[in-house]
């Protein structure tokens, strides 16, 4: 098993941003009786999500929600030592994403700077590698975010994506702090023989786009799809999720010896309402413990649990330390879970762009 302990680091201020532009799932036009779109709310729980509008992209929406983060926190860019950017909607094949971000932000140019394009689990992963990073000492303040914008690389006319992805960026400020901090737990897991579960055929250097994979085809009655689109293999990624994630948080209780009794929040990758349910009665944390947020804003891969605690869980860290459990679960087919202490966070309101 994988395991690592971090030490000295503590998540101090946290802030969100999501497009204006709302979807309800009521009103899709791809559905032909509303009907169809009740069945779909019932399974996910997903009511709406937030879309970028056309010409906006995940940076844009991270600088936003850096912008207010550092506001909140009173912290200037040039504070900054590591910028961490977890997204797979980057702005160019090259340069990384948070390069352009680097000067976009005014951060310092000897700020270590670096892309992260993980998936559901990203923000977990990301957490464990700026932790790492951050635990000698010699990096003492660090911005971890986490975005996507879904809607773009996903067809609106596959009824089997649309009603449940959604655009959102969120910042994590990162703390090295010798005196508050407790440690963080972290286990990790891979299935790399799933990769087709959840992916685009096209678009990278193994299939390079053709004018063929911009052509638009039926792929099931109703179902359309490019080569360049998002695929997303409905039942390998429920086979997927309702084994691997709670069986790694049961790996992360049983190596740290962790009483679910002191767990005060279980934060879950908001993939759907019935997979999460399954996940969190299979580790016996009560549903008052475990927040959600995806009947407003959706599945938003990366984004989806630090976008849970900026909006269902303010106050609630906003006081004296929570015991809390994360799992992120999906492409790759990867996961990842994390045990850590949080309190005393400085958290805006979520905003909108």
């Amino acid at each position: 098993m994988s395991q690592l302990t971090i030490n000295n680091v503590r998540i101090a201020g946290m802030s969100a941003c999501v497009p204006a532009t709302v979807e309800e799932n009521l009103s899709l036009p791809i559905y032909k009786e509303q009907s169809d779109a009740l069945k779909v709310i019932a399974s996910t729980g997903i009511e709406r999500h937030h879309k970028v509008d056309a010409g906006t992209t995940a940076s844009d929406l991270s600088v936003k929600a850096v912008e207010a983060l550092l506001e909140n926190m009173g912290w200037q860019p040039q504070d900054i030592d590591c910028f961490a950017y977890v997204c797979t909607s980057r702005d160019y094949i090259a340069p990384q994403t948070a390069c352009v971000l680097q000067d976009r932000l005014k951060l310092r140019s000897d700020c270590c700077v670096f892309d992260l394009p993980f998936g559901c689990s990203g923000w977990v992963y990301g957490m464990s590698i700026v932790g790492s990073l951050m635990s000698h000492g010699t990096f003492k303040r660090a911005i971890l975010v986490a975005a996507e914008t879904n809607t773009q690389n996903r067809n609106p006319l596959d009824t089997t994506v649309r009603p449940l992805f959604g655009d959102a960026a969120t910042a994590t400020a990162l703390e090295y702090d010798e005196q508050r901090a407790r440690p963080m737990n972290f286990m990790y897991g891979v299935d790399g023989s799933g990769f087709q579960a959840v992916w685009a055929p096209y678009g990278g250097m193994r299939n390079p786009v053709t004018p063929e994979a911009l052509q638009e085809k039926e792929v099931a009655p109703g179902v359309f799809r490019r080569d360049v689109d998002m695929v997303v293999n409905g039942m390998d990624v429920f086979g997927f999720a309702i084994k691997r994630p709670p069986q790694s948080l049961k790996e992360l209780i049983a190596t740290f010896n962790i009483d679910v009794e002191t767990v005060d929040l279980l934060l879950l990758h908001q993939a759907n309402k019935f997979i999460d349910e399954k996940i969190r009665k299979s580790v016996k944390i009560p549903p008052e413990k475990t927040p959600y947020c995806l009947e407003e804003y959706g599945n938003v891969t990366s984004a989806s649990i630090p976008l849970t605690m900026v909006s269902r869980c303010r106050e609630t860290l906003a006081g004296e330390d929570r015991h809390c459990l994360a799992c992120g679960f999906g492409v790759g087919l990867a996961w990842a879970s994390m045990e850590f202490y949080a309190g005393d966070v400085k958290i805006s309101e979520v905003i909108t762009y």
